[in-house]
């Protein structure tokens, strides 16, 4: 692998501007995300385990060396030994110090809310009275309760995931934060926005035709959804055709085909049109639904930040209430 010559650690210990640290976060945030979504998560987080590229200013999560892997993701069972211990206690969840605890992801998220506590303060939680971020900056105090509950004793009252905890900070308008999600068609992780749709991913094309009964049938490689076929047959662009005998609106589709009919005389300029009309319809279908998939996560923060607005509002009057 790459090497990284520097850990969190070493960027703690600086230490790191405080208008920095969310931005750096949210990289570790993404990382271990990405485990979680496909069934893995560390058990061993700590900032020497983060490694950092000072020229790339790129952190990433290292050293799954005693992590929990569902058996499912993996071709090979990997179990942790009982000889195996975490390499340091200090960042490990309550559970992980109980004999057969439940260990599960939000041990993770435990020691994710030590961390950004340590990435402000430069001191590790301990018990109660640790010293808050809003201590240090007043700018950034409104992660004191995020913390708080994800370093909780029960599990229970943690954030269920990393995104729970995204969202939370893209409702302060952090928007630099980015959404993740397993695609499963290219089973990988990938941004949220990012459309997770097999016409996409593998556009139509012909793969063979046949004339029967005086109608031209073309077999495509997939079959076409309602939206696909809508971009087909009302082109957005100017398209060349023979008016009243190969327009796309003539076009009927079923499964995986397409027919329309025809005169024999015509047969090879109406194969030649719709092969033309394919790469158009595919580019607008994979437009619009990037562009609809941005917008609902414009929509889904906007959401977020009224949401997050609302609270804060409804919280200062119960300050100014008395019963």
């Amino acid at each position: 692998m790459s090497l990284f010559p520097r850990t969190l650690r070493d960027l703690i210990a600086t230490p790191i501007p405080n208008e920095q640290v969310l931005t750096q976060y949210s990289q570790i945030l993404d990382g271990v995300e990405a485990a979680h979504l496909i069934n893995v998560w560390h058990r061993d987080l700590k900032p020497e385990n983060i490694l950092y590229n000072e020229s790339s200013d790129l952190l990433i999560v290292a050293d799954f060396g005693i992590a929990h892997f569902a058996v499912q993701e993996l071709a090979t069972i990997i179990k942790t030994k009982a000889k195996d211990r975490l390499a340091n206690f200090q960042y490990s969840a309550p559970e992980q110090r109980q004999k057969n605890g439940n260990v599960d992801h939000r041990a993770d998220i435990f020691a994710l809310g030590l961390i950004l506590n340590e990435m402000f303060t430069g001191e590790i939680i301990q018990g109660s009275g640790y010293r808050t971020i809003g201590s240090v900056n007043e700018g950034f105090a409104y992660l004191d309760p995020l913390i708080e509950k994800m370093v909780q004793q029960n599990p229970d009252s943690r954030p269920h995931s990393i995104d729970e905890i995204k969202k939370d900070l893209i409702g302060r308008r952090n928007d630099f934060i980015s959404r993740q999600k397993l695609n499963e068609l290219k089973n990988k992780v990938v941004p949220v926005e990012e459309v997770d749709d097999p016409l996409i991913n593998n556009p139509v094309e012909v793969e063979s035709f046949d004339f029967k009964d005086g109608y031209l049938i073309f077999v495509l490689n997939s079959t076409p959804n309602h939206d696909w076929v809508k971009e087909f047959q009302n082109p957005r662009g100017g398209h060349s055709f023979t008016q009243g005998i190969c327009e796309p609106h003539m076009f009927e589709f079923q499964g995986n085909t397409a027919r329309i009919r025809a005169n024999k005389q015509f047969a090879q300029r109406i194969i030649d049109h719709f092969k033309n009309y394919l790469s158009p319809a595919n580019t607008t279908y994979k437009a619009v639904k990037i562009e609809d998939a941005q917008r609902r996560e414009r929509e889904e923060k906007e959401r977020l930040r009224r949401q997050v607005q609302e609270e804060q509002e409804r919280q200062e009057l119960l300050k100014q209430l008395k019963l």
